[in-house]
């Protein structure tokens, strides 16, 4: 399930302002009150939003993965990385991507080939495929924070048994030395099996995460055959191939 532009106008405009009605929402996206209410619909569906009498909230932080939020963060920046990533897609090809949803912008460009295998540990990535008509199998495994990220023996069981074509994956921090870091042990972890396992890794940063450095250190980008990013960042320290 595909989010369209102002359904991700809506979720930037809940996240900023919390609860919102649909006579504002509709104001302010220059949109007719019944087509708000059935993005809302959408929304609710896909466990981004909470409906309410006359308005909706984007849910609590007990309610809802990390995941959702950050699929309205930074979008331009993430489908301009999927693009460049379009060209390493190959008919034919074992895609695996990880649970950041950075990855999860590669769908409608995957969905482009014929007979895509695809893996992710990533709820909504896989529900997104499969509605794109891609074969797709969700690695199994228990929540990561309460979030669609899946984890723990289970996944990696099954993540040593696959040996995908390429990896596409993503983290929340490069620092200007190359190094790939994050906060979540768990995800740095299967990222790291992942890594292992794949034939060709690509890593796709926006440029929100760079100059940052974070808790668990993933790897450096020399360890990584390709690298797309936003924007040139002409400071990083790197052997890596760059788009």
């Amino acid at each position: 399930m595909s989010i369209s532009k102002r359904q991700e106008q809506i979720l930037e405009l809940l996240n900023k302002n919390g609860f919102m009605t649909v006579t504002k929402l509709s104001q302010l996206t220059y949109t007719s009150e019944s087509s708000i209410r059935r993005d809302l619909t959408k929304l609710q569906n896909m466990y981004f939003i909470k409906r309410t009498h006359g308005g909706a909230n984007i849910l609590n932080a007990n309610q809802v993965a990390p995941l959702q939020n950050r699929l309205s963060q930074n979008t331009a920046a993430k489908r301009k990385i999927a693009k460049k990533a379009e060209h390493l897609i190959c008919d034919g090809q074992i895609i695996m991507l990880d649970g950041s949803s950075t990855a999860g912008f590669l769908i409608p460009y995957i969905a482009r080939h014929k007979d895509i295998t695809l893996f992710t540990n990533n709820m909504i990535t896989a529900l997104n495929a499969i509605n794109y008509g891609i074969k797709t199998h969700c690695i199994g495994g228990s929540s990561v924070n309460n979030s669609a990220v899946l984890s723990g023996p289970q996944s990696y069981r099954v993540i040593s048994e696959i040996h995908p074509d390429i990896l596409f994956f993503s983290s929340y921090a490069l620092d200007k030395n190359g190094i790939i870091s994050d906060p979540t042990e768990e995800e740095n972890y299967i990222r790291s099996l992942m890594l292992a396992n794949t034939k060709q890794s690509v890593f796709l940063c926006d440029s929100e995460k760079f100059n940052r450095k974070s808790l668990y250190t993933l790897t450096s980008i020399n360890n990584i055959d390709i690298a797309i990013f936003d924007i040139v960042w002409e400071e990083l320290n790197s052997e890596c191939k760059i788009l």
